[in-house]
């Protein structure tokens, strides 16, 4: 039936439905900006709209005739709504994050400030909101394959403990066979259950850590495919953003269960005279655990922007520059745990522990020399190079207080300076008859590596690390050859790496992510060394306020050593490198 006064539109020749809606509703207009038929309710609400406020409408009367092959938007590639099944993703909503229908945006977002998706989806996928969510999904892929490759590790240490201790108990049940039947079966079954439930935990996790690694490579097909248009890459990518924060939630939840039971078997020594007790040959101990933290979220260093803060001075009493204060270095440090770092003050002859969240020394511990390089043990223990007294020393945080005390001390040959960590062996560094030795936590020396490359050898190995990102892998700074070697924990050499911008290389030290410092003595810098794809980079310098060295000064350094900086670290909590330098009690901090 004709409204009175008005002209059917002779173009007009079918009866036309609302598109956005998807009802059959008659449309009762036209926008010709955005090509769709619309009822009334769906006009009122576009023109409230701020994005679509300004469109042209044309009436019901002067609607162009339809036709099946008028243009489809290209929103109409996207998804089709979750809530809405028939209707199809058109809408982002900044202020809740939300994708959504022409439906959702009328039911849910009235109020909101929308963004049209074919509006904003192509500077969206070329802009840097894009790169950012592309590089905080592959630092959640490098965390996941690190941590599978930490399960991997757990793992095998568990089989192997199992077989071990299997061993030890076959061996004690042949000397007494004819009581042990019984007992064998009893710490058999024992162990086979740890095992069993370690095993079924760890597989459990690494189905987790599998699968989310899966949703993630999904996720970056879906945000970087060619294939696909980019409305459906900027869907995926807003989706992501969501994904990628539960991914975050859930690592967190996660980060307990990575771990398995360390069982060893001891012999109980009243097996010989109790034949007959029920206690006999020994019992199943379960204390301690093979534990690998889920790596750190550390986002990429060489896209950040440093702020120069205020030093942080690290005497703590005016009587102990032993040496003067101008001849007092920080040449060594590491991360204890999130907010604390512990520092190696060369010239006052101790090790501190600061607190990076209150700026202050929280224990100071006096050494029996001037040490060199730390390195963080498992179980809240560290060790440190003592050269002078050709020992290392090994120190503990106490339960009371949280102070550092002294443990035990090993005894090494003279010229010992780097010092790292990995599967219970030490890795220390000489630079008198310059070499590596592998070295177990008891003291014995495991290995000895003089050259590497078969024949050249090393000049002056002052620092070491070992990075174990995806695999094992040994960093080691040559001072005088101006190169960082990385070797396999069988000791050959994977690459070598040298930068025009980085002269002396001294401490190197892994961050995270694949990622590590290298602090340049002489060019007075720090490098970032990605092991992803082997580059080096300058992220600090003399830009930042480090400036190089004289010429005077780096002539004296031939004398009594470096003046440039000895060692960086990053704390991921705070998001602070602190930077120790020759001759100097202050540690620089950038944000």
């Amino acid at each position: 039936m004709e409204v009175s006064g008005k002209k059917k539109n002779p173009n007009l020749d079918t009866t036309v439905y609302c598109q956005p809606c998807g009802k059959r509703t008659v449309a009762e207009g036209f926008c010709q900006t955005c090509e769709e038929y619309m009822c009334t309710p769906c006009i009122e609400s576009h023109t409230k709209f701020r994005m679509s406020r300004n469109h042209i409408m044309s009436s019901k009367d002067e609607m162009p005739a339809f036709n099946s092959s008028t243009k489809q938007l290209d929103i109409g590639d996207t998804e089709y709504c979750k809530y809405h099944p028939r209707e199809m993703i058109k809408f982002y909503c900044p202020t809740h994050d939300d994708l959504g229908c022409s439906d959702c945006i009328v039911l849910d977002h009235r109020n909101c400030v929308v963004d049209y998706i074919n509006d904003v989806s192509k500077s969206f996928v070329d802009g840097r909101e894009f790169e950012w969510l592309t590089q905080y999904r592959n630092q959640f892929e490098c965390i996941l394959t690190e941590s599978i490759f930490h399960v991997k590790e757990i793992y095998d240490k568990v089989q192997i403990q199992s077989k071990n201790e299997i061993n030890n108990l076959g061996k004690i049940r042949a000397k007494v066979i004819d009581y042990l039947d019984r007992r064998e079966k009893e710490l058999l079954d024992n162990i086979k259950e740890v095992k069993t439930e370690d095993e079924s935990l760890l597989a459990a996790l690494k189905t987790e850590f599998v699968s989310t690694k899966a949703r993630l490579e999904a996720m970056r097909t879906k945000m970087t495919s060619e294939d696909l248009s980019v409305n459906q890459r900027y869907v995926a990518t807003r989706r992501a953003k969501k994904e990628l924060r539960e991914t975050e939630g859930k690592l967190e939840k996660m980060a307990g269960r990575l771990k398995a039971r360390k069982i060893w078997f001891s012999m109980d020594t009243a097996t010989w005279q109790l034949l007959e007790s029920s206690t006999g040959l020994g019992r199943l101990n379960v204390s301690g655990e093979f534990r690998r933290e889920i790596p750190a979220h550390v986002p990429d260093l060489s896209t950040m922007a440093w702020k120069k803060e205020a030093d942080i001075e690290v005497s703590t009493l005016p009587s102990e520059n032993l040496y003067g204060e101008n001849f007092c270095s920080i040449t060594g440090s590491a991360l204890m745990s999130p907010g604390l770092i512990l520092i190696a003050h060369n010239g006052n002859q101790s090790v501190k522990l600061l607190d990076v969240t209150a700026n202050s020394i929280r224990s100071r511990l006096q050494l029996p020399g001037q040490p060199w390089d730390v390195c963080v043990l498992p179980d809240n223990k560290a060790a440190v190079t003592i050269p002078e007294k050709a020992i290392v020393q090994l120190l503990k945080k106490s339960t009371k207080g949280g102070k550092l005390v002294l443990d035990r001390k090993i005894e090494v040959s003279d010229g010992c300076r780097g010092i790292a960590f990995y599967d219970n062996h030490l890795y220390i560094s000489f630079i008198r008859y310059a070499r590596i030795e592998v070295m177990t936590i008891s003291g014995s020396i495991a290995k000895t590596i003089r050259t590497y490359m078969g024949q050249t050898s090393f000049q002056t190995p002052n620092y070491l690390t070992v990075s174990a990102f995806t695999q094992p892998t040994l960093y080691v700074s040559d001072y005088n050859s101006n190169t960082v070697l990385q070797l396999s924990m069988d000791m050959k050499v994977l690459r070598e790496y040298q930068n025009e911008q980085l002269k002396g290389p001294m401490s190197v030290v892994a961050v995270g992510s694949g990622q590590l410092f290298v602090c340049g003595g002489d060019s007075n810098n720090v490098m970032l060394l990605t092991e992803r794809d082997g580059n080096m980079v300058e992220i600090l310098g003399e830009k930042d306020g480090l400036m190089k060295p004289s010429l005077v000064t780096r002539l004296l350094s031939y004398v009594i050593g470096p003046q440039g900086l000895y060692t960086a670290t990053f704390c991921p909590r705070t998001r602070h490198i602190l930077i120790g330098k020759g001759y100097s009690n202050t540690l620089k901090v950038f944000k």
